[in-house]
C-alpha cells in the first residue's frame, strides 16, 4: 500500500485535524533548529532538507517528492531540533499534530509500518552521510558549502569568514583551495563576492556527496 493511499484512507476523525498549507518555491517549510510538534506530508511539489555536519559543512541531506513525509523524527524525541526544509518547487503540505499521529499509528498498521520504515531508512542514511563527510577535503567542503548557498539563494551573502567557519578551515588553507577552484574555472571571487561559473561542474565533482 503506497503512502498516498494510506493518507487518503486515514480515519475521518484524523482527517478533520489535517492542516493544509501552501509554500512558494524557495520558502522554508520548516525552519532549522526549532522544536517541532507536527508531521508534515508533502502532497505536491519537491522539497529539500539541509543539515550542518559536525565539521560545520552545510549539505543537502534528503530530497522529498510528493507523498513523502518529514518531521517524524522530532515528534518522537523532543530533544532533537529540526533541520531546514526548503520548497524546491511550489509545494502543498498537510501538517498533523503529533498527538493525532500517535493516535493514527495505534489504529492503522499500514501507517504505523510506514513511519517505522521511514525512521529506519533515515537512521541508515544519516550514518552513511556522516561517513562520507569525514572523507571530504577542504576543497570539497568549500564547493559543497557554495553549492548549498547557491541552491538556497544566498550566495551573495557568503563571505570568506562565513565559509571558513562552515568548512572548519583556517583562512590560509581556505585561500589555497579557493585559488585552486578559481584556477580550475569552477568559481570566481571578485569584490569580496563569490560566484559559480558552472554549477554542473560542481555537482559532477560532488556527485557522491549530493543526495538526489
Amino acid at each position: 500500500m503506497n503512502f498516498k493511499d494510506i493518507v487518503n484512507d486515514a480515519p475521518t476523525h484524523i482527517k478533520k485535524e489535517f492542516i493544509y498549507r501552501r509554500h512558494k518555491k524557495g520558502s522554508l517549510i520548516i525552519h532549522p533548529n526549532e522544536q517541532n510538534n507536527y508531521l508534515y506530508i508533502l502532497t505536491t511539489g519537491m522539497a529539500e532538507v539541509y543539515r550542518q555536519s559536525y565539521e560545520g559543512t552545510m549539505l543537502s541531506l534528503y530530497i522529498y517528492d510528493s507523498y513523502s513525509c518529514f518531521g517524524e523524527i522530532e515528534i518522537f524525541n523532543e530533544k532533537i531540533k529540526t533541520l531546514g526544509v526548503i520548497a524546491k518547487q511550489n509545494c502543498e503540505t498537510i501538517a498533523i499534530n503529533k498527538t493525532k499521529v500517535y493516535e493514527w499509528m495505534k489504529i492503522d498498521f499500514n501507517f504505523n509500518f510506514y513511519i517505522i520504515k521511514q525512521l529506519a531508512s533515515k537512521l541508515v542514511l544519516s550514518s552513511d552521510t556522516a561517513a562520507k563527510l569525514s572523507l571530504l577535503t577542504v576543497k570539497d567542503r568549500i564547493l559543497l558549502s557554495m553549492h548549498n548557498h547557491y541552491k538556497i539563494g544566498d550566495l551573495d551573502n557568503l563571505t570568506k569568514q562565513i565559509l571558513s567557519s562552515e568548512v572548519c578551515a583556517p583562512i590560509r588553507s581556505l585561500n589555497r583551495s579557493i585559488t585552486q577552484c578559481i584556477n580550475e574555472g569552477v568559481i570566481s571571487y571578485k569584490d569580496k563576492k563569490f560566484s559559480i561559473n558552472s554549477i554542473e561542474e560542481i555537482e559532477k565533482h560532488l556527485e557522491h556527496f549530493l543526495l538526489r
